[in-house]
C-alpha cells in the first residue's frame, strides 16, 4: 500500500491529541504527510490489518475513527475547536468560509449531515464551545470581557454577552463574579 489514506478521528481537541495521534500511527509505520484536529493523512505500512491497528490503539486512548460521511463531521468539529482556541485566527473569515474551503462541500450540505450525525447544529455546536472558553477565561484571567468576546470572534461585547446569558443564565460579569468553574472536556462538549 503505497497511496496516501485519509482517516477522520473524533475527539482529537488539543496538540496532545495531535502528539497522541501522531505517536500511535508512526509506532504502527504510517508516513504521517498531514495530521490536523480530526483528520490524519498519510502512507499506511502496508497490509489492510494496518487500518484496524490503528483504530484499536486510537480507541483505547478515547479516540474513534470515523468512516463515510462522519468523517467530515470529525473535521468539522476540529476545524471549530482549533478556530475558538486559536488566538490567531482571522476574523475576518467566517466560520462557514474555512469549513467549505477546507472540506470542499457546500455548507448546506455540511450543515445537514453535521446535524443528521451529531443531532445539532453546526452553530450549536460552536457556541457551545465558545462558551466553554469564555467560562475558562472569565475565571482563570483578569482580561477584559469587550476582549475576551473579539477573542472569540463576537462581533461586539454585547452579542458575546447575549449569547453567553442565553447559554449560562447570567452575564459573563456575574459569571466572573461568582468564580466557580469546572471544566469540561472539549470532546464532552
Amino acid at each position: 500500500m503505497s497511496e496516501f489514506t485519509t482517516i477522520y478521528i473524533d475527539n482529537m481537541v488539543c496538540d496532545r491529541c495531535k502528539q497522541a495521534v501522531s505517536r500511535v500511527a508512526a509506532n504502527l509505520g504510517w508516513r504521517i504527510q498531514d495530521l490536523e484536529l480530526g483528520r490524519l493523512r498519510g502512507i499506511p505500512p502496508g497490509s489492510t490489518e494496518d487500518l484496524q491497528r490503528l483504530k484499536t490503539q486510537l480507541e483505547s486512548l478515547g479516540f474513534t475513527l470515523r468512516q463515510d460521511y462522519g468523517g467530515a463531521v470529525s473535521r468539522i468539529k476540529g476545524l471549530i475547536v482549533a478556530f475558538v482556541y486559536d488566538d490567531l485566527a482571522d476574523s475576518s473569515v467566517t466560520l462557514s468560509k474555512l469549513i467549505t474551503d477546507d472540506i470542499g462541500q457546500s455548507y448546506p450540505h455540511l450543515s445537514r449531515l453535521f446535524r443528521r450525525v451529531e443531532g445539532r447544529t453546526i452553530a450549536d455546536y460552536y457556541l457551545a464551545q465558545r462558551v466553554e472558553r469564555a467560562r475558562h477565561l472569565l475565571v482563570t484571567t483578569e482580561e477584559p470581557i469587550s476582549s475576551i468576546a473579539y477573542r472569540l470572534h463576537y462581533g461586539t461585547p454585547g452579542r458575546f454577552a447575549a449569547a453567553f446569558r442565553e447559554v449560562t443564565g447570567c452575564s459573563p460579569t456575574e459569571y466572573r463574579e461568582r468564580g466557580e468553574y469546572a471544566p469540561v472536556p472539549l470532546d464532552r462538549i
